[in-house]
């Protein structure tokens, strides 16, 4: 399976620094120009692993018939000060609010995505520290 894309600059003139992105049929914006209107490539990374393991515990959850009424994982990113500015930690924290639904479901959920479905994380350079925490609200 490939997939296949172009990128294309929209701020031809100036020191703007706004690309649109065609893959696979869908549009994506990048930004990191002076008057940024979208987020940067740093940021997709960091939201594409968090959608990536979202994506995959949500579907787990559902699975075992989990009383899911709401799901966040909001995301922390610490970067290299000097370039190439990488990323030198990530922190994701899922939070699950639902009826009955057990804590170590979550954290199972979370350790599958991780070791085993979660595409973009495995294709992270495995020695970046990416820490998750869960919580569960009832309710």
């Amino acid at each position: 399976m490939s997939i296949d894309g172009t990128l294309d600059l929209k701020t031809v003139a100036g020191s703007g620094l706004r690309f649109e992105g065609r893959i696979d049929g869908f549009a994506m914006t990048y930004d990191s120009g002076p008057a940024a209107t979208a987020g940067n490539p740093m940021h997709a990374l960091l939201g594409s692993l968090a959608a990536c393991e979202a994506m995959d515990v949500i579907s787990i959850l559902r699975k075992r018939r989990l009383d899911v009424t709401a799901y966040e994982v909001e995301m922390h990113g610490a970067r290299a000060d000097a370039a190439p500015r990488r990323y030198v930690s990530i922190e994701l924290v899922h939070r699950v609010t639902g009826r009955g639904v057990p804590l170590q479901a979550l954290v199972e959920a979370v350790r599958l995505s991780e070791e085993r479905y979660c595409s973009v994380h495995h294709t992270l350079d495995p020695a970046l520290p990416i820490v998750s925490r869960c919580e569960v609200i009832e309710g």
